[in-house]
């Protein structure tokens, strides 16, 4: 992503994720002029302008009366998942932050995966009911007993799930929505704070010199680049392009342990930025780019050496050679498949 003025930029993406009427917006409003009196460019994207048209939401039977229902409406099946993340996309291509508001965003493994920091809302039953009931925008409406038997279980559940995958997942905070709101010194600390790995999967294609200018650093001497590359040929054969399909909410998670790993055995190294391109890549695009920086120069050529290596070994993209004979041939990008690939024909 490069700006009009030639400035790379380095999309970071925000999760506001929590309770129905917890602030959510409020926090998005604020994140943005902290962003933006910094200098730098925010798009929020809300979950909210996702939802399936209310023909495709599944209906629930009432609790006291099953033979009328409710519109769910706080269920991730109410949302087009697909539509909601190529937005994210779209923005972060355009943006250097991207706040992503919603209160499901953390039942979205392709969208909470992609996402640098997540701050969760919380609210108890009382003040949640309260505020709930103040609000006279929905659309539709809330009907009587929609709260009791679909958006307060549905929270409870979204939060049960969010706190389970906190013990293991530092990029997760959480805020009391019942109380005064978090101030800018506390939100700057706790969702602008990134670290120095930036970590993509991406179906567009890969910005080498993003990458470089992601890693560079006055207090390194040294850059250390590694681009893959389609190439024209296997084995005598015309290949016309690569295909790659990947998982993407467990490569993400291989990826930042990659990172880590190589922070581990190299020390000195200061950035670190893979990004990976999926679908499909045309002879002479790159397909992974790897770039470290560090202030000496044998490490930062070791670490990009050890990334690739680590990353066709552990992380989980696969990727399909197509000929220019009609034929095709998986290739290993594990290393530990001992299937040897296979081929077929169209």
């Amino acid at each position: 992503m490069v700006s009009g003025n030639g400035d790379a930029r380095f999309a970071r993406l925000i999760g506001i994720a929590g309770c129905t009427n917890a602030g959510k917006t409020t926090l998005s409003r604020i994140l943005k002029e902290i962003a933006v009196g910094d200098g730098k460019s925010v798009t929020v994207v809300c979950q909210d302008e996702f939802f399936r048209p209310i023909a495709e939401v599944e209906k629930v039977p009432k609790d006291d009366d099953p033979s009328e229902f409710f519109y769910d409406y706080d269920a991730p099946s109410s949302i087009n998942g697909n539509d909601f993340r190529r937005a994210i996309e779209k923005a972060a291509h355009a943006s250097h932050f991207v706040v992503i508001e919603g209160n499901m965003i953390t039942e979205f493994p392709e969208i909470f995966e992609m996402l640098d920091r997540v701050l969760f809302l919380s609210l108890p039953l009382d003040v949640c009911r309260e505020r709930r009931g103040e609000r006279v925008d929905y659309d539709p409406p809330d009907t009587p007993g929609y709260f009791e038997q679909i958006v307060w279980p549905a929270y409870e559940a979204h939060l049960k799930h969010t706190v389970d995958m906190a013990r293991e997942d530092v990029r997760i905070s959480f805020l009391d929505g019942s109380r005064e709101m978090a101030t800018r010194e506390w939100l700057r600390k706790t969702l602008l704070n990134f670290s120095d790995d930036s970590i993509r999967v991406q179906s567009d294609p890969i910005s080498t010199e993003e990458a470089v200018g992601f890693v560079s650093s006055a207090s390194c001497g040294a850059t250390s680049v590694f681009v893959g590359t389609t190439r024209n040929t296997f084995h005598g054969k015309k290949v016309v392009k690569l295909e790659y399909e990947c998982y993407e909410p467990m490569a993400y998670r291989e990826l930042r342990v990659l990172c880590a790993k190589v922070r581990k055995r190299f020390g000195s190294i200061e950035r670190i930025a893979i990004y990976h391109r999926i679908g499909e890549v045309p002879v002479g695009e790159a397909s992974v780019v790897i770039a470290a920086s560090s202030p000496h120069r044998m490490e930062a050529i070791e670490a990009v050496e050890v990334a690739i290596n680590e990353l066709k070994r552990s992380v989980p993209i696969w990727k399909k050679e197509i000929y220019g004979d009609g034929s095709c041939s998986w290739k290993e990008n594990l290393e530990s498949r001992t299937d040897g690939g296979c081929c077929c024909s169209k």
